[in-house]
């Protein structure tokens, strides 16, 4: 990103996102209830009126795609004339826990996007001293969701499955779980839990784990499912495999339009947790077929 402010009286500053390495462009800062976020920005001024040596940055912060503004930032002071080529600033927009649940809300799993509405004053210019800009700051998911995880609001583990060289349906089951992977991303998430489903029935078909007794099914609305699952994960009950039944009744919802399960509505969290699950049980299926 790279902006430029220009003032009536000659003054002219660019503005960057910052170069230095690590530095996120946009910053979250954990604070009790409420948090500062921060966008970060150096100052460079190409040319400084006469009797002026600083201004004054404010304005307002949006989220990405106008669903609503979330703070004003707090006006900052900047110096103009200093031996550095570039001097750096940070505009702050206090933020509570609620809202930035809201900003998850809509995110999605995709990078995280505001739009900044920049106002700069020049107090000590003798022409019109303000100028205005508008941009849009991006940051890549995985840094935000690091802020996040700072902040407390989010947990957050990365499963790496070995895939063996040859082909089989363990290295088959991965690709049905990278796919849904993307298809979260892309908000496909009926999709995704029809390729996490894919991948459970090539796991079960191994029979590694012993199979327990049949369940009827018939009856079970979605949120009966997750209480089936939860209950095999906490007792394990009848070991892995009644665990891996569980989930892929579950991620069979999608293929009904019948029963207690038909008018069910599908999302992102529903995608995610069952794709993190098989993700979870094909590591540990894995291990044992190695």
């Amino acid at each position: 990103m790279v902006a430029e402010l220009k003032f009536e009286d000659g003054t002219h500053i660019r503005l960057r996102a910052p170069e230095q390495h690590g530095v996120p462009a946009v910053g979250l800062l954990p604070g009790l209830g409420a948090h500062r976020l921060a966008v970060r920005i150096d100052v460079e001024p190409l040319n400084v009126a006469d009797g002026v040596n600083h201004f004054t940055l404010a304005g307002e912060l949006r989220a990405a795609e106008g669903i609503g503004w979330i703070g004003s930032f707090l006006p900052t002071l900047v110096p103009l004339r200093t031996k550095a080529t570039s001097v750096s600033a940070e505009l702050v927009v206090p933020v509570t826990s609620a809202q930035l649940l809201a900003l998850e809300e809509h995110r999605g799993g995709r990078d995280f996007s505001v739009l900044v509405d920049l106002q700069g004053t020049l107090p000590q210019s003798t022409a019109h001293p303000v100028a205005h800009l508008q941009e849009t700051r991006q940051v890549a998911a995985s840094t935000w969701e690091q802020q996040l995880a700072s902040v407390g609001l989010t947990a957050s583990f990365t499963i790496t499955i070995p895939l063996p060289m040859a082909h089989g349906p363990i290295r088959q089951a991965a690709e049905h779980l990278r796919t849904a992977d993307r298809q979260i991303t892309a908000g496909e998430y009926t999709d995704a839990i029809r390729e996490t489903r894919l991948a459970l029935t090539l796991m079960r078909t191994l029979g590694v784990w012993p199979t327990g007794g049949t369940k009827k099914r018939d009856d079970q609305d979605q949120a009966d499912r997750y209480g089936i699952l939860q209950d095999r994960i906490a007792a394990q009950a009848d070991g892995y495999a009644d665990i891996i039944q569980a989930a892929f009744s579950q991620a069979s919802g999608p293929q009904h339009n019948d029963g207690a399960i038909a008018s069910a509505a599908w999302t992102r969290a529903d995608a995610v947790a069952l794709n993190a699950l098989a993700a979870a049980l094909l590591h540990r299926l894995s291990s044992e077929t190695a």
